[in-house]
């Protein structure tokens, strides 16, 4: 059967590509494989959540079909966490939508705002699903390099006005994947005012908003700066601050008519989110959050961080230090682009990385580390990249 003509235009999902070859390799007897590919948390979902889970999935309540908006009960907690961590009022009724986990919104968010002919911004590197909604709602996709002249941060004022006239959308992310950098405030000011002058939806993927490396220099919202909330819409998941990257749990929070918008796209799509799991969702947002577990998956990531740079430091190689996020970003050898090193890696060192070209043209010279795998392989799988390194110099 012919496919639609899009599809001819949309490259395979990289990580679904990572998986097979992993999976190749493991069937031909390699068992000792590292995997730095996808930030799939090692750790396992806090028991608390767990236990909630089984205690309302044994409710027969709870079978039925859930609001597509999410339960007003999630709702409130969401704008409770909100108001506690960032000092931000959202109105639970308006202002907050359930998410099948963040990648779901960042995507669908597209279809509500972008049209044929209309231009969405997207940094590059960045997550694809930024790009993919945009692709798919028919929108042109301007690609705006992050590069570490620049502090990893999209130049706004190299925008012609023609582009600033068809620009409808704008997707920003610190920290940021994959730099793993922090967007410093005034460019978040400079950002809001970009899109208040040009009538453009800033979109905010805040997914690790709970994974930084230094307690005196916290995240911010986007709804923290004067003017977030007028222009834009932030999305958070539950994935790599609770350890929940499989149970598809997340939230926009923003302003009302586009999480409105939001609500209709997906109202047409998909039928809502398994209310245990939104309950389960509230008991990490009350009982996890003021755990010590927050902390100290914090500390452990940066137990794994401090290995990485150490080993990276004595060989000469030059990665950016994060503030946040699970990821380095590390450039690769002179004679090797990103996808080359990637698959350097893996045949020859049984390590699994992600080929930079995976986020963007502007990652062709870097591969990405997730450092989401137990310390012990963490030591194992940057000694053999420093050694890969090393013999390539």
């Amino acid at each position: 059967m012919l496919k639609a003509d899009k599809l001819k235009g949309l490259p395979p999902y990289i990580f679904a590509r990572l998986d097979e070859r992993v999976y190749k390799l493991r069937e031909s007897g390699v068992k000792d494989i590292v995997d730095f590919g996808k930030a799939d948390p090692d750790h396992s979902t806090p028991q608390a959540v767990v236990k909630r889970l089984q205690e309302t999935a044994a409710d027969p309540e709870n079978h039925h079909y859930p609001a597509f908006k999410g339960s007003l009960f999630f709702r409130e907690h969401v704008a409770k966490w909100y108001q506690e961590r960032f000092g931000v009022t959202v109105d639970p009724e308006t202002e907050v939508i359930a998410l099948l986990g963040s990648k779901e919104g960042l995507f669908h968010i597209s279809l509500a705002y972008v049209s044929q002919g209309d231009i969405g911004l997207v940094p590059d590197p960045s997550f694809p699903a930024y790009n993919d909604g945009v692709f798919f709602a028919g929108g042109e996709v301007l690609r705006m390099p992050l590069t570490k002249e620049n502090g990893y941060l999209p130049d706004l004022d190299s925008l012609d006005e023609a582009t600033r006239q068809r620009a409808k959308i704008l997707f920003l992310n610190y920290p940021n994947n994959p730099t793993g950098v922090f967007a410093p405030p005034e460019f978040m000011e400079r950002a809001i005012r970009f899109c208040q002058e040009h009538e453009i939806l800033l979109c905010y993927d805040h997914a690790y908003s709970e994974v930084y490396l230094d307690d005196a220099n916290k995240p911010k919202s986007l709804l923290e700066f004067p003017g977030g909330k007028d222009v834009g819409v932030e999305f958070f998941t539950f994935s790599k601050t609770f350890n929940m990257a499989g149970w598809r749990l997340g939230a926009a929070v923003g302003n009302a008519e586009v999480i409105n918008s939001l609500l209709v796209v997906q109202s047409h799509i998909n039928s809502g989110i398994f209310a245990p799991i939104q309950f389960a969702g509230v008991t990490a947002l009350t009982e996890v959050t003021h755990s010590n577990f927050p902390q100290e998956q914090r500390d452990e990531y940066k137990r794994r961080f401090e290995y990485a740079l150490g080993k990276f430091r004595e060989i000469g190689w030059d990665v950016h230090p994060p503030d946040g996020t699970v990821y380095l970003w590390v450039p690769t050898p002179q004679n090797m682009n990103g996808e080359e090193f990637a698959n350097h890696l893996l045949d020859e060192y049984h390590v699994v990385v992600a080929p930079g070209t995976a986020f963007g043209e502007t990652g062709d010279r870097y591969v990405r580390l997730s450092l989401t795998t137990q310390y012990e392989n963490v030591v194992k799988g940057i000694d053999r990249i420093c050694q890969a390194l090393q013999k390539q110099a």
